[in-house]
């Protein structure tokens, strides 16, 4: 295979991968806003349930409903058991976003992988003020497929609050809003997908 070839078929299969992140992409940014309301649904369902503990109905004007506390607790847990399954679900549709976004970026290493030998150093750390190399690009696809790894992981962790360790779910909000300051930080898909407009319209 020529190398002229063998570059088509690199920037082919990166143009591919780089549209199939868009689209995930655009599912994960939903998903995360869909996810929202829940946790703070969850955090508040905590707290009322800490305070219905703690309160002694008995010493209250409510006295005379004996059974009143017992009820609420049971609807208060309901409610948690409710929003943890709505996020589960959530959260597989995070796990296939993660997924495909390795399958894609595996996909595009096998590729270059294949082609390698016939792509000079050149021609793979080549780049211009608009279109990065294609080394720029695979580091930047993997970089993205670890932020989704690890992005995933860690909200799958910080859902996995048992029923009956309210403090957590309590802070649980806290704890996912710093998690999407934290990511926003660490890594930008938007901003990689920015720096390979020019290289994408090219390679049409």
């Amino acid at each position: 295979m020529p190398e002229d070839t063998a570059l088509t078929s690199v920037q082919q299969s990166l143009r591919r991968c780089f549209d199939t992140i868009e689209q995930q992409q655009e599912e994960w940014d939903r998903t995360l806003l869909d996810c929202q309301p829940l946790v703070s649904s969850l955090s508040n369902l905590a707290e009322q349930l800490q305070s219905c503990q703690k309160v002694a109905f008995s010493k209250t004007p409510l006295s005379s409903f004996t059974d009143l506390q017992d009820r609420l607790k049971f609807k208060l847990e309901e409610a948690v058991a409710l929003a943890l399954e709505k996020l589960n679900e959530k959260m597989c549709v995070l796990q296939r976003v993660r997924d495909s976004v390795s399958h894609q970026v595996g996909a595009i290493l096998y590729v270059y992988e294949v082609n390698a030998d016939r792509l000079n150093l050149e021609a793979t750390l080549e780049r211009t003020p608009h279109i990065p190399s294609i080394a720029d690009m695979l580091e930047w696809l993997q970089d993205t497929e670890k932020y989704y790894r690890n992005q995933y992981l860690q909200r799958k962790l910080l859902l996995n609050v048992q029923s009956n360790r309210l403090s957590e779910m309590k802070n649980l909000n806290n704890s996912w809003q710093i998690l999407n300051d934290k990511s926003s930080k660490q890594h930008s898909v938007a901003d990689m997908l920015l720096n390979v407009v020019v290289f994408r319209e090219a390679t049409c």
